[in-house]
């Protein structure tokens, strides 16, 4: 191996309604209702920390005791063999920036005695006393006044240096161990002994790698709840297969460092031209040669961008392909490639691609209204979309918001919440997940047509339309979904939208949207707008130097085939 293997919408919701003031968007996380088990501010009862960890680790034993790593499973089990003061303590750590604390900060309320606490920790294999960590680490948590007392060699130093300006002196003018050897007379620190556990557990846990230990918090503050949702076997099913996802990470860290250490490029070329079998890892590995495709690109690595690329299963690979070979004067591989695009596109912006590569202004071309503007026109105090916004409404009346993506993934969330969290086998794995892990996928739809069918045919009415998404919004207010913007409906109340919206095309849109979240989630229009006299339509706005994107192309075809009024502003600086 090249390398050393570890063990193991934006929406600003700017509204503008002639009669109503704006009021300000809560997000999800702000808009919950419920009682919460903590209160900001106060302290949370003292075993709360503790059982918090006692339940996780014991999910994670129950759950992967075939697959865990024995020294890992030995981890779990001594925390659970531990004292109340001891697991009380090492919950706190967890729950810190680590991996090292000094002693003098281990005092916490809930802990009688943390003397004892530290020694049973020590007894049972989790901490360690002064133990042979990189100085850097250890100068990172001493006082910047502590920094200059201790060290000599930080008498060189000026005292108005900033603490990482003066850590940097001290690690050029001694070892590291003697910086330990200085620094544990005068103060003592503990560390875990092997922190990677506990990073594994989070990740079994949550499911997610984007999930810390917050996120419980976050809960029993009553700042996020999650859907109620039956769990299916764990993402995991044998040490093979969570071996391989954790590589996967790893390439990926390695990946993020190339500007560093390009030396590592042949390496994670050659291991990402490997097969691979696992699902989960599947998935991180076409981001990961995507990634790594990019990179070699900007710098110049045609070569090893092309071998990667053509490792890719998803979109934009063959999109990249195709202008490398374009950029070398491969005129017979890029036409091919084209072809093989055109016969079978893997994604809506792959169809537009195919149809505008090397022929400007080819393909569909969207309804474009042009406004001339001051060339010394500048939109720091305002954005081009608000000043558009502002301008149709003074010049048609009515109603109108800046919502972008947001508000089609709301409809779409609220009328498809059924069909979302449905117990599809391996879609949810762990009661902390907003989504389906399939959510995005090309597959997501067909393994729940039945239960899209059923909400189809009861939405056909319009009546039961609006009555399942005011029901939905109501039963499910603030509970995390990644399409539905709760703060969006705290700006403007789901009711207004269903009068102000033709519910023909709330219909159209949402069912097109459920059944194509990988490809058309990004790309919708900037502004809707409901004028006077009744006429709605979506814009999109463009400043003088900006263009239209694939991917919005794309949606524009899209409404144009439904019937949705649409079309582009675009500003042009006046000659």
């Amino acid at each position: 191996m090249p390398f050393p293997q570890t063990q193991i919408e934006r929406s600003d919701n700017a509204c503008i309604a002639p009669s109503e003031p704006r009021t300000r968007a809560l997000n999800a996380d702000q808009a919950v209702t419920g009682t919460p088990l903590l209160i900001a501010k106060e302290a949370a009862p003292a075993d709360y920390y503790q059982n918090n960890f006692a339940e996780v680790f014991a999910y994670v034993l129950a759950a992967y005791q075939e697959i865990l790593p024995e020294d890992l499973e030995q981890s779990l089990g001594a925390y659970l063999q531990a004292d109340d003061d001891a697991q009380r303590l090492f919950a706190r750590l967890l729950t810190r920036n680590g991996p090292i604390f000094l002693q003098r900060s281990l005092r916490y309320a809930e802990v009688s005695n943390s003397h004892d606490a530290l020694a049973n920790l020590g007894t049972l294999g989790l901490i360690s006393r002064n133990a042979a960590v990189p100085a850097d680490w250890l100068l990172r948590v001493l006082t910047k006044s502590e920094l200059l007392g201790l060290f000599d060699a930080a008498n060189q130093c000026h005292r108005n240096w900033a603490k990482e300006r003066i850590s940097h002196h001290i690690l050029g003018g001694y070892s590291d161990q003697r910086i330990r050897q200085i620094a544990s007379g005068h103060v003592t620190w503990f560390s875990l002994i092997a922190p990677w556990h506990w990073q594994l557990v989070q990740l079994l846990y949550f499911g997610q790698s984007d999930r810390n230990w917050s996120t419980q918090i976050r809960r029993d503050l009553g700042q996020v709840r999650y859907e109620a949702v039956e769990l299916s076997q764990s993402r995991f099913t044998s040490q093979q297969s969570l071996q391989t996802y954790l590589r996967e990470r790893e390439l990926r860290s390695y990946i993020f460092r190339l500007d560093e250490h390009p030396s590592l490029l042949p390496g994670l070329v050659d291991e990402l031209s490997e097969p691979i079998a696992v699902v989960e890892a599947r998935r991180l590995r076409q981001r990961n040669l995507l990634r790594l495709g990019k990179w070699c690109e900007q710098h110049q690595a045609l070569g090893e961008a092309l071998r990667l690329y053509a490792q890719a299963e998803v979109p934009p690979a063959r999109e990249r392909r195709v202008r490398i070979h374009a950029k070398l004067g491969n005129n017979e591989s890029c036409e091919q490639l084209l072809r093989q695009i055109t016969q079978s596109p893997l994604s809506a912006t792959e169809k537009i691609f195919s149809e505008r590569f090397g022929q400007r202004c080819k393909g569909y071309q969207p309804p474009t209204t042009i406004w001339s503007v001051e060339s010394d026109c500048d939109f720091e105090d305002t954005s081009v979309e608000r000043f558009v916004l502002e301008a149709l409404l003074e010049q048609h009346g009515g109603w109108g918001i800046h919502s972008e993506n947001a508000v089609l993934k709301t409809f779409t969330g609220l009328i498809y919440w059924d069909a979302i969290y449905s117990a599809v086998p391996g879609a949810f794995t762990n009661p902390f997940q907003s989504a389906p892990h399939d959510l995005l996928a090309h597959e997501f739809a067909s393994a729940r047509i039945g239960e899209l069918a059923i909400i189809e045919a009861c939405v056909a009415d319009d009546r039961e339309l609006v009555e399942r998404m005011t029901d939905t919004a109501d039963l499910k207010w603030g509970t995390a979904n990644p399409l539905v913007s709760w703060g969006l409906l705290q700006s403007v109340p789901l009711i207004h939208w269903l009068e102000v919206v033709p519910l023909k095309w709330v219909r159209q849109l949402s069912a097109f949207l459920i059944r194509n979240l990988g490809d058309y989630r990004k790309g919708f229009p900037d502004l809707f707008l409901c004028y006077e006299d009744g006429k709605a339509e979506f814009v999109e706005v463009k400043g003088p130097t900006d263009q239209l994107q694939p991917q919005q192309r794309a949606w524009f075809a899209i409404l144009r085939d439904m019937g949705i009024d649409a079309r582009i502003v675009k500003l042009k600086a006046a000659k």
